[in-house]
């Protein structure tokens, strides 16, 4: 695995965990969530999470679940606070989404090519959000 991947890995399994405690399967779930469809192979997840471990960002419980440690949270509120972002809470989210379909609508117009490699993925979302919200 190239050093880049090892790094994105590391930052997508440590802002899965800020939302609590995971098995590794539920940590590959949530990072193809959030790596917008790619999933890491066991091959690639398991190692990471031993050597995350080992370096004390994450610690295995004994149900079986990882969970960030105090250092791990801190290094991934490090990362997200330097790109300025931050989780969105239920009084803004409706502005995130707008603003991230403002995006989506720039993207379409002026790289085509991009939008399309992400088009049937927006799909299922837009599904899933027409679910949440007919609930």
């Amino acid at each position: 695995m190239h050093h880049r991947h090892r790094r994105g890995l590391r930052f997508l399994i440590l802002t899965s965990l800020r939302e609590g405690p995971k098995t590794g399967v539920e940590i590959m779930r949530s990072v193809e969530k959030l790596g917008m469809g790619w999933v890491p192979s066991p091959g690639s997840l398991y190692p990471m999470l031993a050597r995350m471990a080992e370096e004390g960002l994450i610690r295995k419980r004994e149900d079986g679940r990882y969970e960030l440690t105090d250092e791990g949270r801190a290094w991934i509120d490090s990362i997200l606070g330097r790109l300025g972002w931050t989780p969105a809470g239920s009084e803004n989210v409706e502005q995130e989404l707008e603003f991230i379909v403002e995006y989506l609508e720039d993207l379409k117009k002026s790289e085509p090519e991009s939008f399309e490699k992400i088009r049937e993925r927006l799909k299922a979302l837009v599904s899933r959000l027409e679910q949440v919200v007919s609930k």
